[in-house]
């Protein structure tokens, strides 16, 4: 039987699709103090946002009459015939927000028109609007909203920790603010500052602001006019890519959007200036026509859809590619940009492949080589026999340890070994590759897939063990964050100490680092940090165990060795014997596998030496 939904029930259906937690019903009341002419913006909190969320504006302000119907559904002043919704420049429109937000929280709003004298108050709880009165209230508007989701306990559950949610509402605050520079932001969470920004800023300096001095003198703009198309912003130089796409930031007619062939046309306009698997900083500001762009396909309006997306598309490569041409000469590229027109070979199957460009010496493990194969024919195979020795038994190897600087190069061909119970012969090849001889014929490892593996291992047993082996820091790094990076970074704190990475605020945006995991210390505290958030921002909605194991495995992913990593003599012993010892050696943590077996059967079959 058809029934017409009570409008209690409808509500709480609507916000669903509006309100998932405190930092969207801070989106929406900040895009509504912005759409009221607002200059300065307060948001606070409390508990993350669940007990409180409170903000307040200097805008225009709203009557009584406005008031009256502000929780209405579908109670909108930006719309008022259908072709309004096909020329939207304001921020909201459909008239959702405030509605949603009463059906799930105890709301209040205290507006005063500007020029009036007396301000106006209505509360709204579980849908149920009171009439406005006459209160006492500055030129603007405050709406507090109390107990979110205390009517739906269920939806309550999923919020996170409290230093999550705050790191959320400062990610959504640091999209407002850089696509407004000219309004002045705050962020106040249980009386801490946690984000403050003057008005009346360019760009430029909004954007050091947030990200640090790391892209002071780093930021090439580019500009791009064309078919009605306005394009303008900044491109970061190859020196400060990042391995996640924490740092692009695209805005459409100042609207904060996130557009994956935007993004992919900004990546080809990198093309040749960076290694596989960094992701070039951004921030684009598009200026369109209203009708040839359709804000209202999804209910946070953060997804558009183009009438000529061809025309978007190219405008942002060629804008990016023509200031990177320019840019080119700039001693402050810092080597990031290739001697000669092409870029260093790709590895497309390996997403890992090339994480960072590390002088030799830096990990413990990877030797950079040169060249992953010798030019001459004669020079690989005078290669490949010197490099097909044994695996020894691992009393042999305690025995012998290889010198920290090894390198995978042999002035001779080396004596064959002594056959024996255990000993296998092995071979790196191609710099990228091992082929393991055994009983039953060979197998081919996946050099950083298996050394990804093994590190995985050793940090993940001490994290369950709840025995992080951590190196303490001889000088503690200092690093430089957003707003909202520094928010994740903090909420991740107990996660971090359990994988043995000690970091404490210190100052401002910056954390101080103080220890790092044994295994991986070498990597670096700032390219470990840049990795944690990476792998932190894709499993945001993870459960606690799970989101720690990805940060562990992502980690372990960027501190293995690479494709064209040489390897000495002893560090494939060191891996291969690890390999025979472990119980799941077969996968890395993000399930690829570590090895290919080819038996002898095979390859009698292969030469046509068996039916």
């Amino acid at each position: 039987m058809i029934r017409i939904l009570p409008p209690h029930i409808a509500n709480k259906i609507a916000a669903g699709e509006v309100i998932e937690r405190p930092a969207s019903v801070v989106k929406e009341l900040v895009e509504n103090a912005l759409d009221a002419e607002a200059t300065r913006v307060l948001v606070e909190l409390e508990e993350g946002g669940k007990k409180l969320i409170r903000v307040t504006d200097d805008g225009v302000g709203m009557g009584v009459e406005d008031l009256a119907l502000a929780f209405h559904p579908h109670a909108t002043s930006k719309i008022e015939n259908p072709d309004d919704l096909f020329q939207i420049l304001s921020y909201g429109f459909r008239g959702e927000a405030l509605s949603s937000i009463g059906s799930v929280a105890r709301a209040t709003i205290l507006s005063r028109r500007r020029g009036e004298t007396l301000g106006h108050r209505i509360d709204c709880e579980r849908s149920e609007v009171g009439a406005p009165h006459e209160a006492g209230a500055p030129e603007g508007t405050m709406v507090e909203v109390r107990d979110l989701f205390y009517n739906t306990p269920a939806r309550r559950k999923f919020l996170k920790a409290d230093g999550s949610e705050v790191a959320r509402v400062t990610e959504i605050v640091t999209r407002l603010a850089l696509a407004r520079p000219e309004i002045r932001f705050e962020v106040v969470h249980n009386g801490r500052k946690v984000l403050r920004c003057e008005g009346a800023e360019d760009i430029e300096s909004r954007l050091v602001r947030f990200f640090g001095k790391e892209l002071d003198g780093k930021l090439v703009p580019v500009a791009e006019e064309r078919d009605g198309l306005s394009l303008r912003g900044f491109i970061g130089l190859p020196s400060v890519a990042k391995p996640s796409a924490s740092r692009q930031f695209v805005f459409m007619n100042d609207r904060y959007i996130k557009d994956r062939s935007i993004s992919h046309a900004a990546a080809q306009g990198f093309e040749g200036f960076l290694s596989s698997r960094r992701y070039p900083v951004f921030f684009l500001y598009i200026d369109l026509d209203p009708k040839t762009v359709d804000v209202n396909v999804h209910p946070t309006k953060v997804e558009v859809r183009f009438r000529d997306r061809n025309l978007v598309f190219s405008a942002v490569k060629r804008a990016v590619a023509r200031a990177l041409a320019i840019a080119r000469p700039m001693a402050d590229l810092g080597g990031s940009i290739p001697a000669g027109p092409a870029a260093r070979p790709r590895v497309e199957h390996e997403k890992e492949a090339a994480a960072d460009a590390e002088p030799a010496g830096e990990r413990r493990w990877a030797q950079p080589s040169a060249s992953a194969i010798p030019a001459a024919r004669r020079e690989r195979v005078a290669e490949m026999e010197a490099g097909l020795f044994g695996l020894v038994p691992s009393e042999t190897v305690r025995s012998q340890p290889a010198p920290s600087g090894e390198r995978c190069r042999h002035e001779g061909p080396r004596p064959a070994p002594a056959a024996g119970p255990g000993a296998f012969r092995f071979l790196q090849i191609h710099a990228s590759y091992i082929l393991v001889e055994d009983d039953e014929g060979f197998y081919i490892v996946d050099q950083h897939a298996l050394h990804e593996r093994m590190l995985f291992e050793k940090i993940w047993r001490r994290v369950e063990e709840g025995a992080p082996d951590s190196q303490r820091l001889l000088v503690p790094e200092v690093v430089e964050l957003s707003p909202a990076e520094r928010e994740r970074f903090l909420a991740m704190k107990d996660d971090l100490d359990a994988i043995g990475f000690v970091i404490e605020p210190f100052g401002g945006d910056s954390v101080v680092v103080q220890s790092l995991p044994q295994d991986l210390a070498k990597r670096g505290a700032r390219k470990l940090l840049e990795t944690m958030l990476g792998a932190e921002e894709e499993g945001f909605d993870l459960p606690l165990r799970e989101l720690r194991r990805d940060v562990v495995a992502t980690m372990a992913c960027r501190a293995a060795v690479k494709f064209n990593d040489r390897l000495s003599d002893a560090q494939i012993r060191e891996l291969l014997l690890w390999e025979r010892g472990a119980e799941s050696s077969a996968a890395c943590p993000h399930g690829r596998p570590t090895r290919l077996r080819i038996t002898l059967a095979e390859l009698e079959r292969r030469f046509q030496r068996k039916e």
